[in-house]
């Protein structure tokens, strides 16, 4: 059933309710950021996440609607907050301006690309010259084999043997049982991306499957960007302080993730779910590093019509990497019966709570 959506004037297949939270230009840290964030690093399972997206590539496109248009406004802020106007140089060395402001990005990364819906609104927005595409899951590049045909493609990192510590748990899958692929690997060693060359006529589009916490970014990378990916990760102050090293002097991280309050209803009923960081949290970890140049939150809320529609949507969307218990027939009647009575709406529809953020950092000199 297709419903108006009252976020971004679509019609999609669900309804979107969008409540800006807080929206800041320049924001300091406030005072009382830090009380609930007792510690920065949470236990991931890499090996259940890749797995799980990788199952889901096939129907995230259709079904990651909220992601779509997360990656859509992220662009839109990174072009509004970020890119410069400053002037570039033309074949004699004349300064000339820019045909538009994308050229301040001339070497680009993007780590946790998945299906690649960021990565080409990147590619045709900001033009660069090379751009540097991650992700988790090997199988990501099948999706992303036009932006590669273009571009120069990377040798895969290193995988130290089958016992590389990238195993499977073959017996527990959540909503929905699946065939683990042993092709689905998450590469153990540490990838290192080559350095930037001299400038070649068209963007270079390259593509390393690796656990980006571990990724050695090209030195001198002027945007390190991603959406809907920093919430998977273990240690997120270690990975600021790695984007940190990597970017040029002045070069930007912008990243949306999501907060405390997403898919609320799901950690309610099961008890299980990611340790998200709230947004003063994510400026408090920033800030040593990072001048944070704009931050803003929302609510968006997902409509659909039975609890069933929320676990495919889930599945489908490879959101699941968090548990690992068997939905038995009982526990699967008991969730829906709990998810009407707590999360259910007058029209008899239930919802499911999206909530990103959105931040835009540059690189402080230390």
């Amino acid at each position: 059933m297709t419903r108006p959506c009252s976020v971004f004037c679509c019609r999609i297949g669900d309804v979107y309710k969008r409540q800006t939270l807080c929206t800041t230009s320049n924001p300091s840290i406030s005072n009382e950021t830090t009380e609930e964030m007792t510690c920065n690093a949470q236990s991931i399972d890499k090996a259940l996440v890749a797995r799980r997206f990788a199952h889901a590539r096939d129907t995230y496109g259709n079904e990651a609607r909220v992601q779509q248009q997360v990656a859509e406004k992220m662009l839109r802020l990174l072009t509004a907050h970020a890119c410069t106007s400053a002037t570039a140089p033309d074949g004699n060395g004349d300064r000339q301006q820019p045909r538009n402001a994308a050229l301040s990005f001339r070497h680009i990364a993007e780590f946790g690309c998945g299906t690649g819906c960021y990565s080409r609104l990147l590619l045709r927005t900001l033009q660069p010259e090379t751009l540097l595409l991650n992700d988790l899951c090997p199988e990501m590049e099948e999706c992303i084999h036009d932006l590669l045909t273009g571009g120069r493609r990377l040798p895969r990192a290193p995988q130290a043997g089958n016992a590389s510590g990238v195993l499977y748990d073959a017996d527990v899958e959540l909503y929905g049982a699946e065939t683990p692929s042993e092709n689905t690997k998450v590469p153990s060693e540490n990838a290192k991306a080559p350095l930037y060359g001299s400038s070649p006529a068209t963007t270079a589009v390259s593509f390393l499957p690796c656990d980006a916490e571990t990724l050695d970014f090209p030195q001198g990378t002027d945007l390190i960007t991603s959406c809907s990916t920093l919430q998977w990760f273990a240690d997120t102050e270690r990975f600021f302080a790695r984007c940190h090293r990597f970017l040029s002097d002045g070069g930007i991280l912008a990243f949306s993730t999501f907060g405390k309050k997403n898919m609320r209803e799901i950690h309610t009923l099961t008890g299980h779910g990611l340790e998200y960081l709230s947004l003063d949290n994510l400026k408090v970890l920033l800030s040593p590093r990072f001048e944070i140049l704009y931050a803003e939150e929302e609510i968006v809320s997902l409509s659909f019509g039975t609890p069933l529609e929320v676990l495919r949507h889930l599945k489908q969307t490879g959101v699941t990497g968090t548990e690992k218990r068997v939905w038995t027939r009982g526990r699967l009647q008991s969730f829906c019966d709990e998810y009407i009575r707590m999360c259910g709406n007058d029209d008899r529809s239930v919802s499911l709570t999206y909530h990103p953020i959105y931040v835009i950092a540059r690189k402080r000199e230390r």
